[in-house]
């Protein structure tokens, strides 16, 4: 089967699908018992600073529309009430029908493709999900499958839709998995935080639910028919989810939890494995991984030093960029049952070495109570490298006493306490509202490793995290501080990394050649949704310079709260919370694989337009998507 350099082959889809289908109407969700109805928040944090526990157990109890509609902020027509509206219209390409082909699943309708819609054997798509609080809480549980771009048929699919190639989208397949169902006693339902990577491929999204279930929710083409079950793991009652963040390449989910018993704040840390579809993958837990999981084991908790996290972003300097990386080899392939890629990736080979991380951190904050936190996580990556790596014995005693219980590989931090990542910096910041790990910087970048904290206000404050990233003698080292800040829009609610670079950003450095300074877009390049302005926010940041580089606005995006970009081009997706509502804008030009260049807007020179939108059985709160393998 034909591939190119830009597209990946994908079994073929056989349902026609009108892009006029109607949403289908889910079955019936068995509700929980005892949990409280949603309503308006109340204050936690008293006066002198303490905590009203009263309070704090109510507030950690409540979701719905209200609640996480408070929990994100003002809005613009909050922070401007009675004013004009001055958004413009953009331009959006007209959808068309693809209903000549059976197989057009993908691209019915689609938005560009001069030679409409006819039969091709390369193709390639984005697939994720939506969280959002239901219309119908009854019988929807929060969560559909999503394409956010498609490439079939010679034609582009722009527009966000129901992802009916895997079967039925509303709600999501996973939400209807029996092995969740036999955990909580019924289906889950009530999304508090997703996540998926902008680094290493994430196949299945992380999800935790309102009752402490940490889950997947998949693709198509995210793992075989028989590797089952999906993962899951259930907190205990009394651990409230909050946040969710993964580590740079799937080795660690990190969850902000609100202990009602101790009215104290922590970080759950869960060892992941991922060893479905193994010719992409490593099948160790807590070792670099593709995404389609297979088991989760919780390590333990460390405590927060304040008792309302609200947002929480993870890094590590490990990194795959790909076979390029290992000499034409995928990750199966650097196989470490064999000691010398055990030796290499241990530091005998600079592209392996690089795989396994040595280093990183979390950033963690609290929106009520002013405060942000940085977490060394360097004690966890090195025991797991070591655990592996550092001798054939080791790698054998770590494999064979691989398990869930107690005495069993990875250890609990009750059970080997120095391995416990710790709270090793603190700051005061008024009403932090989103956080950003960066992930990466290039060989030759003039940059350092940052960490971005979103304030109320519109400041995002820039942070050096270099002392908890560096592994090379020529990268950059700083204490931990604050480096810079610069202003974006009202009320940051959600960052998300930028995957694809650009020239002619502002205030770009000059290389040693004369040449401007590319940026890092896992590092300093990132979208930012601005509630507050009603607008969603291009930036970038060189060291402590802080620039806006693009605004998008359309009159029909009223409130973002959620933003993502898709892995397989640069198509920048958007949760319309009071919208009930997505919208996709299609960034720069596209080039399809016969060199048809096309341009953004009417004229082809616009920097943006709008690819389409796609309407929400709820306000949506939770957006993200990967490409399908």
């Amino acid at each position: 089967m034909l591939k190119t350099m830009l597209l990946l082959t994908l079994p073929l889809a056989v349902t026609l699908i009108s892009g006029n289908t109607p949403t289908p109407t889910p079955t019936p969700t068995p509700q929980p018992q005892n949990l409280p109805p949603d309503g308006a928040l109340v204050r936690i944090v008293q006066s002198n600073g303490t905590i009203d526990r009263t309070a704090y157990q109510k507030v950690a109890q409540l979701w719905g529309p209200i609640s996480i509609g408070e929990r994100l902020g003002p809005t613009f027509a909050q922070l401007n009430p009675g004013a004009a509206d001055d958004r413009p219209t953009l331009f959006k390409p007209p959808s068309m029908d693809c209903k000549a082909l059976s197989f057009a699943n993908r691209t019915n309708p689609y938005e560009l493709g001069k030679d409409g819609c006819k039969a091709d054997n390369d193709y390639w798509s984005d697939s994720g999900q939506v969280g959002y609080v239901p219309d119908d809480p009854a019988n929807d549980p929060g969560l559909d499958r999503i394409q956010t771009f498609a490439y079939y048929n010679y034609v582009f699919a722009l527009s966000p839709r129901l992802d009916y190639a895997s079967g039925t989208p509303h709600p999501d397949p996973q939400t209807r998995e029996n092995y969740y169902k036999t955990m909580l006693g019924h289906f889950p339902q009530h999304p508090v935080a997703m996540v998926r990577n902008y680094s290493m491929q994430q196949n299945e999204a992380l999800v935790v639910y309102r009752e402490g279930l940490l889950a997947v929710a998949g693709t198509q083409t995210s793992r075989t028919g028989n590797e089952r079950p999906y993962p899951g793991l259930l907190l205990p009652s009394n651990k409230v989810p909050t946040a969710l963040a993964v580590t740079t390449n799937n080795e660690f989910a990190l969850i902000t939890v609100w202990d009602t018993d101790a009215a104290k704040g922590q970080l759950a840390v869960v060892a992941l494995e991922g060893k479905y579809l193994p010719f992409h993958t490593w099948p160790y837990m807590a070792m670099p991984n593709q995404g389609s999981f297979s088991d989760f084991k919780l390590l333990g908790y460390i405590d927060l030093p304040f008792a309302t996290p609200t947002a929480v972003a993870a890094a590590c300097n490990g990194w795959w960029g790909g076979p390029s990386q290992a000499g034409g080899k995928v990750l199966s392939q650097v196989d470490l049952t064999q000691e010398g890629y055990r030796k290499a990736a241990y530091g005998g080979d600079f592209g392996l070495t690089l795989i396994v991380a040595t280093k990183g951190y979390a950033v963690v904050a609290s929106r009520s109570e002013n405060k942000v936190a940085l977490v060394d996580m360097s004690p966890l990556f090195n025991y797991v490298r070591d655990s592996y790596l550092s001798s054939t014995e080791s790698f054998l005693a770590t494999t064979q006493n691989r398990g869930s219980g107690a005495g069993q590989w990875p250890a609990t931090f009750t059970e080997k306490p120095e391995i416990k990542p710790t709270v090793v910096w603190t700051k005061d910041y008024t009403a932090p509202s989103a956080v950003l790990a960066g992930h990466h910087t290039d060989r030759w970048s003039i940059d350092r490793y940052k960490a971005h904290i979103a304030t109320e206000d519109g400041t995002i404050h820039i942070i050096d995290t270099t002392q908890l990233m560096n592994r090379w003698s020529w990268e950059p080292s700083g204490a931990l501080a604050e480096i810079g800040s610069f202003k974006v829009g009202r009320n940051p609610v959600s960052m998300c990394f930028a995957r694809f670079g650009e020239s002619g950003l502002p205030n770009a450095p000059t290389k040693s050649n004369g040449a401007p300074a590319s940026p890092d877009p896992q590092n300093n390049m990132f979208y930012v949704a601005c509630r507050g302005d009603r607008e969603v926010v291009g930036a970038v940041t060189w060291n402590g310079t802080g620039s806006v580089f693009r605004r998008i606005k359309d009159s029909r995006m009223g409130d973002p709260v959620a933003v993502s970009v898709a892995t397989r081009g640069n198509i920048v997706t958007v949760a319309d919370y009071e919208g009930k509502k997505l919208l996709s804008f299609r960034i720069g030009s596209i080039v399809d694989r016969a060199g048809t260049v096309y341009g953004a807007g009417a004229d082809g020179k616009a920097p943006f337009e709008l690819g389409g939108e796609m309407s929400v059985n709820g306000k949506p709160f939770l957006v993200g998507s990967s490409n399908v393998n």
